[in-house]
């Protein structure tokens, strides 16, 4: 009996600490966000440097400024490489004019030390995969790389429904691909291995690939019926066409789809790092991701809805792309000498 009781109390004495250890996490967390809060009243500002479309930032940027008016959010809109660049060149000529990046290749400036580590509150709210496991970035939003076809030209039940359907006879010489579909080839080595990715990209090369650069202009001139199908397209662009009564589509039943990333991180030494890692919890908050969802971003959050059904990434096969492939140029190379490309 006396053992009972011991057992009894050790248990509510763990209890006991367990919701005292609860409490004292969560109030740690509110201090921390005090402090941050308070340490951005005096800062101002923070420095945002992005290749996301200037109107997407801009409303990411409007919404964080209506929760934290004391803090200006001043706007870098330029290409990926441009921001990987222009950041390794700042810190040669020893200086950090930005707070917060985001951009594809930002595993770059991770590995070069430009990145702080910073455990955003939200970051829990993300698959691995799509965050860094050691807290140097989260991924902003989605995209999707999915087979697209003309609904005119081909009927639905004669669609590709998987990588493997594009080596058809059929699809020879009708099939449009990017010329830069550098991380679509390198994922699919890296994710089904090196011998049976090169030998479908062998075969998928014999079909009389018609190259243009853009996923955009592949997808107009795939909707006009100048090829059927398009190797890869993103599936959010397709829907907007759909909208607009394009005969258009993609598939949804590739495995894998691959998932281009858009890394978001802190600068190591950002200016104003209170402000910096405000901006970076309220970009992937849900608060935030419901912004972007608006201007038509996907987000890797379960609690944001898909743009539309079909793109649930519960319904779907998705492999997030190694984020190191971006840091390798040996992949274009590959790329370009698999397809005749040289």
């Amino acid at each position: 009996m006396r053992n009972r009781s011991i057992r009894k109390m050790a248990g509510c004495g763990a209890l006991v600490v367990l919701a005292g250890f609860f409490v004292t996490a969560v109030y740690a967390w509110a201090q921390s966000e005090a402090e941050l809060i308070s340490g951005a009243k005096k800062e101002g500002k923070v420095v945002f440097w992005s290749s996301m479309r200037i109107e997407d930032s801009r409303a990411l940027a409007a919404g964080f400024e209506a929760k934290y008016p004391f803090i200006k959010v001043d706007i870098l809109r330029a290409g990926g490489e441009q921001i990987v660049n222009r950041a390794i060149a700042e810190h040669m000529a020893g200086k950090t004019t930005y707070d917060v990046l985001n951009a594809f290749a930002l595993k770059v400036l991770q590995n070069k030390g430009l990145l702080q580590a910073y455990a955003a509150p939200d970051a829990i709210h993300y698959p691995a995969g799509f965050k860094d496991p050691q807290n140097f970035w989260v991924s902003l939003y989605s995209g999707y790389n999915v087979i697209g076809y003309n609904t005119k030209l081909v009927p639905k039940g004669e669609a590709p429904r998987n990588w493997d359907d594009l080596l058809n006879p059929r699809w020879k010489g009708q099939l449009g691909m990017d010329d830069e579909e550098y991380f679509w080839h390198a994922g699919m080595l890296k994710y089904w291995g090196e011998e049976k990715a090169r030998k479908y990209m062998e075969a998928l090369s014999r079909q009389g690939l018609q190259f243009r650069n853009g996923h955009a202009l592949l997808a107009d001139l795939m909707s006009v019926g100048e090829f059927p199908v398009v190797v890869v397209v993103y599936p959010d662009h397709i829907e907007q066409m759909k909208a607009k009564g394009q005969p258009v589509e993609w598939v949804n039943t590739a495995d894998p789809i691959l998932v281009n990333l858009a890394p978001i991180g802190v600068a190591a030494k950002a200016p104003r790092p209170n402000a910096a890692k405000l901006f970076m919890n309220y970009s992937i908050s849900k608060e935030g991701q419901e912004i972007l969802r608006k201007a038509r971003r996907a987000s890797a959050r379960l609690d944001v809805a898909p743009l539309v059904p079909d793109m649930d990434p519960r319904k779907l096969k998705l492999v997030p792309l190694d984020p190191e492939i971006p840091t390798n140029p040996e992949h274009v190379k590959d790329f370009r000498k698999a397809f005749g490309l040289n």
